[in-house]
Order: structure tokens, then sequence, then C-alpha cells
């Protein structure tokens, strides 16, 4: 399943082999998603082991339910429902949709889990460059775009998902990583393995400590660094938290002479006016986190109040907004975000 964003929280750990034991941080880390996770476990080397078995196991599953890059996918078969009819679908499908329709309702459809036809316009373009946005196409890929088309019923121990138009598709890549690591750290915790560092095509999850005692620390990336030498904006430390990050900046095209990037508005089709370069959440839910992000993107400077207090009833206790100015350098926006950093 491909992200549609690059890696971009970095992390500052202490790191070490899986052959010494005890109290050593083991890493572990492999493809995931069209990028990358990584696992850092403090403990010993069985338990690490053990954590990493869970971690790929648990990517498997989610890219067999979510990923729109392979035809045998849950949601593959969620798409090609042209039907307003019910569809079966499993627990672990309804459970993401479910949040991503909670911070879809949140943010009044900054973030919309059916924004398919929309992104799959963008891809189009970006493959052809020299072509233009056919306008009809965009608006009729906008009529397919609207979160309240989608609904969820549980009814005698079974769930169905019906849509009110038939040719209503779902991505689910804004929220998928996030998910994947709130699973990840349920199965994790369920084992007995509680201190670790996960991140997930750069969406991150913490729980307890390093063997000093220390938090793990995180950073948000200057999205001026280059990929190969990326630095960090600002750096803190994290426990029993997700931070995730959502920007623009590694995946742009130019089509018809204009800039664009993969993160539109779903309520226009477009990329919105103010750009927002990275927007990084704090929250419980890592799933939150990570949908909370691609909806600062779009939001308007007069809709983040209320849609700020409607994401902190969903677990969000903190966002970084980084916007360009005129010195070159990034302004800062807080949301109560943490100011101990560095």
């Amino acid at each position: 399943m491909m992200s549609r964003r690059s890696c971009l929280v970095l992390a500052f750990a202490v790191t070490a082999s899986c052959s010494r034991e005890p109290d050593r941080v083991h890493a572990f880390m492999g493809p995931t998603m069209g990028s990358t996770y990584e696992l850092k476990v403090a403990g010993s080397a069985a338990d690490a082991a053990a954590a990493h078995d869970v971690v790929r196991r648990e990517l498997r599953s989610c890219d067999l339910t979510f990923s729109n890059w392979r035809g045998d996918s849950e949601i593959a078969e969620v798409n090609a429902h042209r039907s307003t009819a019910p569809l079966a679908i499993s627990e672990r499908f309804a459970a993401v949709l479910d949040t991503a329709l909670l911070v879809a309702a949140a943010t009044n459809g900054a973030f919309d889990p059916t924004v398919k036809p929309m992104s799959d316009l963008y891809r189009a373009a970006k493959e052809d460059p020299g072509a233009q946005l056919d306008p009809d196409a965009s608006a009729s890929a906008a009529a397919r775009v609207d979160f309240r088309l989608v609904t969820i019923s549980r009814s005698a121990g079974e769930i169905h998902l019906q849509k009110s138009r038939p040719d209503v598709e779902l991505d689910l890549d804004g929220v998928v990583a996030g998910a994947a690591a709130d699973a990840i750290a349920a199965n994790l915790e369920s084992v007995g393995v509680d201190d670790f560092y996960l991140q997930i095509t750069g969406e991150v999850l913490c729980r307890g400590v390093k063997p000093d005692g220390s938090a793990w620390r995180v950073g948000v990336v200057d999205p001026s660094s280059s990929e190969g030498a990326q630095a960090a904006v600002v750096a803190l430390p994290l426990r029993d938290a997700a931070m995730c990050s959502s920007g623009d900046y590694r995946n742009q095209a130019v089509v018809d002479g204009e800039v664009i990037h993969h993160v539109f508005d779903p309520r226009t089709g477009r990329n919105p006016a103010r750009r927002v370069v990275s927007a990084s959440v704090l929250a419980s839910s890592c799933a939150v986190a990570d949908a909370c992000g691609t909806a600062l993107m779009v939001l308007a400077p007069d809709e983040i109040d209320a849609a700020w207090s409607r994401m902190k009833e969903l677990g969000a206790t903190g966002a970084l907004l980084l916007l360009p100015s005129p010195a070159g350098t990034w302004k800062k926006e807080r949301l109560e975000w943490p100011l101990e950093d560095s």
C-alpha cells in the first residue's frame, strides 16, 4: 500500500544489536506502504524479536485490508461494489473507517475517506505533467466525494457498509498508518512489551521509556532539509502518545503550469489557498493524529478554532503548523503544542 507522504518525523534514540541483553534498545526496520517502518524495543532480545513478529504480521494484515494497490484487498472489494445495497465488512475495516468518519465530521469534511476520485486525478496528472486537469472530470469526481455518502451499521454480530451513491470509492491512506500503529501497540502490550518506539511511514507512537528511564524523543522534520540529511525544526519527548505529521513538500508536480501537491481540500478538489507546509499532531490515538494532521493541512484559518475543539474531543492534545515566512524560515502556529521543544 503506497503512502501519500514521506517520512516526516525524526527519532532520537540509542540503538543496539539484538545480540545484547538485557536493558538494551533493539531496533528493526523494513519497507511498508510505499515507505518504511521502524521499531525500537527496550528489553530483552527475545521480547524484541517477538515484538517485531507482531509488527510484520499486523502490517501484512493492514496491506491485505486497506491497500488500493492490490486487487484482492478488502478496500478494493468495497470500491468495486457499485451498489447501494449493504456490503459486509470486517471489524478491522469498520474500526478504521469509523475513525475516519469521526474525523471527517469533526473537520466538516476537511478530511474525507471518500476522496479517492480526486486522488486518482492527482496521480494521473502527476504521471503526465503536460496534461491539463479536465474541469468536467474534476466536477464528476467532486460529486462522488462526501463522507456522508457512507454509513456503517452493526446488527446481530454483523457489520455492513452502505453507500448512498454506487460509485463512491474510499481511500483510507490518510489514516491507515496511524491505525496500524494503534493496533500494533495494543498487540504488543497484550504480550507484555511495554516500552517501545514505533514509526510507520513517518507516523510515530511511543509507549513507556528507554532503558535509562528517559522518554523517547522525536522531532518534526524541517521541510527545507533534504531527504538524505533530514533536520528537525523542533524536538520533544514523547511518552504514551502519538505524533503524526503531514506535509506537501515531498510530493509535488507541475501540471498545466501550476505546482500542485497531493493534499487536496476534499470539499473543493483544489489545493488550499493558504499554504501549510506541514502539520503535526499529538494525540492519544495514532489514527486520530494521522487523520487530523491531514485535515489541518487544508482548513482555512477561520475554521481551525472550531475544528480543533472537536479534534480534542477525539483525543488530540497539540498541533504545530509550519507556514512559509518572508524571512525564508518557518512560521510556527501552535495549537496547545508543548513549549518544551528545542
